[in-house]
């Protein structure tokens, strides 16, 4: 699997001049949201390879149709987030047999049920563009039956995703919140409760694709938020 640098989502409104909410940021650059090509074709073209592995599950999975479906937005894990997840799975065998080992072979050997049914929890079936999100966030169900989300479009003050002193406006940043429990009402995702939710970082957001749309989460992500329910 690649191990690509990270790259995280910056403000819509760089230094004193404000960048178009059409635009989408990733990696300190604004850049025209449209790209001519399926959510899938993006992903598996991507020139720093950050979905190889991600495409491979799909494809093994058979879900390019359901990445592709007219629409939805799709939240991508990277293959930093598949990483972070074997290895997760890795310490748990561990703990029973220290020379065990949990591979992507293993996974698509023994849990590609789980893969199909699990990724289905990236995928919302509405087009979220920005000026459909507020800061406080609104909840969404996601493709896998039963599960819910939230997602927003916050306001941040941190310096690390572009704030400062010299900005015209606060810049906003998305964020994927994966439900474990139900939100308190009113909901507020910015201060969700960690036994409630799993508050994730989308590092780009608000590529329009020939499909749908796409957002990146942030590459310390856990697949399938393994391990997160407190």
């Amino acid at each position: 699997m690649k191990k690509n640098s990270i790259l995280y989502l910056l403000p819509l409104l760089c230094l004193i001049i404000s960048c178009r909410k059409q635009d989408y940021i990733t990696g300190g650059q604004k850049s025209n949201p449209k790209v001519n090509m399926t959510t899938y074709d993006y992903l598996k073209g991507n020139s720093m390879h950050q979905f190889d592995t991600l495409i491979l599950l799909i494809d093994a999975a058979g879900l390019k149709d359901s990445i592709n479906e007219p629409g939805i937005t799709f939240f991508a894990p990277t293959d930093r987030a598949i990483d972070n997840y074997l290895a997760a799975r890795t310490a748990l065998v561990q703990n029973i047999d220290p020379f065990q080992k949990y591979t992507l072979d293993t996974l698509l050997k023994y849990d590609l049920d789980r893969v199909k049914d699990s990724l289905l929890m990236y995928i919302v079936h509405q087009q979220l563009s920005f000026s459909s999100l507020t800061n406080n966030g609104a909840l969404y169900h996601t493709g896998l039956s039963g599960d819910s989300v939230l997602v927003s479009y916050e306001y941040t003050k941190d310096p690390n995703l572009g704030y400062s002193t010299y900005v015209s406006n606060v810049p906003q940043v998305v964020y994927f919140t994966q439900l474990w429990g139900t939100p308190p009402i009113p909901i507020d995702a910015p201060d969700i409760p960690t036994n409630v939710g799993v508050h994730t970082l989308c590092q780009t957001s608000g590529i329009q694709t020939n499909t749908g749309m796409l957002d990146v989460l942030e590459n310390s992500h856990v697949l399938f938020f393994f391990g997160t329910i407190q």
